[in-house]
């Protein structure tokens, strides 16, 4: 016997074709269920392990068409082939039992070869079947896989590639992912499919690349900006969204808006456009929203960090001046999901040596020897330590305070 006793469910209301088809098939080696009824078979299907069912036409109460037409309705049973075992072997019923999904015909006076045979082909099309199944469902997820692998490779070198410009500005490469992070997050919350969310996620990291196009000597001034140095540092939107026009990518198109529009404010007072509530993409709103929170939390050289309630009072009162006031609902409804983001991604030891270590040579071009040795100090393992509050970069008069009039 060279089945692998394969389950058969037999559904039939006449005792007698029960024990023929007993005798038949049990001799080869199937399984053999026996039901009576429709109703029966259809339960006996939903469990689960059927191989093939054949299947009596006229019974009483569910006939033979309806139960054919639930068990292909049944998700994990379409597969599973029906062969329809019938005394009336007419067009009309094979044309009707088709539409239902039956797959075969046999005649109950039928040679028992042929039935066999026909037992035979379809158990070994459902392997076949199942085994396409199985090959299409892991195709799907190593494609799946790999399409994940491509984008967190993309990501990482958007990452990277960004924060070429976060490196020569006062900020750090967990910025860029905190707020992007951010901004893909409240995306969601405001209802946005996932496509948009990702694309968000890979555009907002080159919010700020424009930067890369501005001078060291005022993108890394210690000191407050003069009118002339902060129209050169208003023109990074620009530079930033001339440097990434053209693309074909979609996230690279939504990151040229983002990069031109993440500065605009909702009151119209904002730069480079002046433009003013839904002129501003709605991406560049979000864009806003996040970087000005990751800028307001995060320490750096010339400020302070706000405390969570601090920076939570200062976004408040952006709504509807600085901030879309949808957006910034969407900000608060998110907010749990933010901080969690936000002790994520945190900036390394290394991240602010790296960063103070910047700003203090940069200190070293602009001011007298005396005033950069107050403001700076080595530590004993050679790396750049931050001094108490009283220094000049703690208290913030090395450059404006930070607010929502300063920050970016």
């Amino acid at each position: 016997m060279q089945q692998s006793k394969a389950n058969i469910l037999l559904v039939d209301d006449e005792p007698a074709i029960h024990r023929l088809m007993q005798h038949i098939l049990e001799r080869e080696g199937y399984r053999l269920l026996s039901v009576y009824s429709g109703e029966e078979a259809l339960g006996i299907v939903a469990q689960g392990g059927i191989d093939l069912v054949i299947l009596d036409l006229s019974m009483p109460g569910m006939d033979g068409f309806e139960v054919a037409r639930q068990i292909k309705e049944q998700p994990q049973a379409f597969l599973i082939p029906i062969i329809l075992f019938t005394g009336r072997d007419t067009v009309e019923n094979h044309a009707k039992a088709l539409e239902m999904g039956v797959d075969d015909f046999l005649s109950k006076t039928e040679h028992k070869e042929v039935i066999l045979a026909r037992v035979r082909l379809h158990l070994k099309l459902k392997r076949m079947h199942g085994r396409l199944a199985d090959y299409q469902s892991n195709l799907e997820k190593k494609v799946e896989q790999q399409t994940w692998q491509l984008k967190t490779a993309s990501l990482e070198t958007i990452v990277k590639l960004s924060a070429a410009s976060e490196f020569r500005d006062n900020e750090t490469g967990a910025h860029i992912r905190r707020m992007s992070h951010y901004a893909a997050a409240i995306a969601k919350t405001m209802g946005f499919n996932k496509r948009v969310q990702e694309s968000i996620l890979y555009s907002a990291p080159m919010h700020d690349i424009g930067k890369i196009g501005i001078p060291d000597c005022i993108l890394l001034k210690p000191g407050p900006l003069t009118d002339k140095e902060w129209k050169i540092m208003k023109r990074h939107p620009q530079i930033g969204a001339s440097i990434l026009s053209g693309a074909q990518s979609g996230f690279i198109r939504m990151a040229e808006m983002i990069a031109l529009t993440h500065h605009e404010k909702w009151d119209g007072s904002g730069y480079p456009q002046g433009l003013k509530g839904r002129q501003i993409p709605i991406a560049g709103q979000i864009a806003a929203i996040a970087d000005v929170f990751d800028a307001l939390t995060s320490e750096r050289p010339y400020k302070r960090a706000f405390s969570g309630i601090e920076a939570i009072r200062i976004i408040q009162e952006g709504r509807g001046n600085h901030f879309s006031p949808e957006v910034t609902d969407a900000f608060f409804t998110t907010l749990d999901e933010i901080l969690v983001i936000k002790d994520k991604f945190q900036d390394t030891d290394q991240d602010k040596q790296n960063l103070y270590a910047r700003t203090y040579q940069a200190l070293a071009k602009d001011v007298p020897p005396q005033i950069y040795q107050a403001a700076s100090k080595t530590s004993k393992n050679g790396s750049v330590e931050k001094q108490p509050a009283s220094s000049r970069f703690q208290e913030g008069r090395s450059r404006p305070p930070v607010s929502l009039t300063s920050v970016g």
